[in-house]
């Protein structure tokens, strides 16, 4: 009997029309590098945030790296950051010569006066407070940086996230709120001089081309074939690892025309996550705040790495960022009410 893998994940944003468009251009390989989509991708990402400078890049973490190096931090100089977020975070601190300063509440920062900027993440697409944040930057001119991975499309106060903070980071990767496999931008309220960036070579165009094309017959058969395609196609290097090492490079056209594509689809595929994301909040007594577009939705558990074990029985993949005191349910455009309510039965029969 056929079960219907849920997963949290992988390429969980590419339906049809974009798996089309990734075949497409494939064939295409003089749109790959240059080509109109680059210039339509910034335009709409300035329609949505006007009076911000947009530069695309080949990932979130490009971006991020680029704001903080724009910063020209000294060695000493610190950046305070959530502690509940993803390595990525901390990591382009150091590489941009900062220390990293994490802290549980960001309201209530250690700051110091070897602090310049503070970085907060808008956790799950549940925006932060950001009138407070920014008052705290204000009285002690730091720069505020908001990272937009998990927030695309939310808003705080009925303005969109990203609009607030002196620069702001978006994610178009494979697991985020829209996804081009890889890509990024950064925008900010000032015109930054930032260093020249190489475009990736048509070989990696043509892994993160080929990723959509593979997740079609791998997602559908995930746990009995499906994870053994992506293992096999991995050695091949046929694709990409998620977290490879990824020097910073601009985004290519055809990723552009990817992320273009779903660009288009925001506000459906936000409004899904929140229509599951009150669902699960509902059935499992939990919050659920109307602001946010819940990339995934965050549930506190008691020993949640054995629950996600369990859930694999039952072909459910469920995620654990950031740490081991919460699990991700999926909240994505394919799951459907139906999908929920299975993952809502086992977590409370296993609870």
């Amino acid at each position: 009997m056929f079960i219907k893998p849920i997963l949290i994940g992988i390429s969980p944003n590419a339906q049809a029309d974009d798996i089309w468009l990734a075949l497409k251009l494939l064939w295409q390989p003089w749109r790959w590098q240059t080509g109109s989509g680059l210039a339509l991708l910034k335009a709409a990402i300035s329609r949505k945030f006007p009076n911000r400078q947009v530069y695309l890049v080949n990932a979130g973490r490009t971006a991020l790296l680029l704001a903080l190096q724009s910063l020209k931090l000294k060695p000493g100089d610190e950046v305070i950051h959530l502690d509940f977020t993803c390595g990525v975070v901390p990591g382009a601190i150091r590489l941009a010569g900062g220390v990293p300063c994490p802290t549980a509440d960001l309201t209530k920062p250690g700051i110091t006066p070897r602090t310049k900027a503070l970085i907060c993440q808008h956790t799950f697409g549940i925006p932060d407070d950001l009138s407070r944040l920014q008052a705290i930057c204000r009285q002690y001119k730091l720069t505020l940086i908001e990272d937009c991975a998990h927030s695309l499309g939310a808003k705080y106060r009925g303005k969109p996230v990203g609009s607030f903070g002196d620069m702001a980071i978006l994610s178009f990767g494979r697991d985020k709120i829209i996804s081009s496999v890889f890509g990024g931008a950064l925008l900010s309220k000032k015109p930054l001089n930032l260093p020249e960036l190489p475009c990736p070579n048509r070989g990696w165009i043509m892994k993160q081309l080929f990723h959509p094309v593979l997740m079609l017959a791998a997602v559908p058969t995930y746990f009995w074939l499906g994870k053994y395609l992506i293992y096999l196609a991995r050695k091949l290097n046929l694709i990409t690892l998620p977290l490879a090492d990824l020097k910073p490079e601009l985004l290519p056209n055809a990723l552009a025309e990817l992320a273009l594509k779903q660009w288009g689809k925001l506000d459906r595929l936000n409004r899904h996550r929140q229509v599951l994301a009150r669902f699960y909040a509902q059935s499992l007594h939990q919050k659920f705040d109307p602001q946010g577009i819940y990339l995934r939705y965050p549930l506190p558990v008691k020993n949640p790495l054995q629950l996600i074990k369990a859930a694999k029985t039952k072909h459910l993949l469920l995620g654990n960022w950031y740490d081991g005191r919460i699990i991700n349910l999926p909240t994505h455009i394919k799951i459907n009410l139906s999908d929920a309510a299975r993952v809502i039965q086992f977590i409370k029969t296993y609870v």
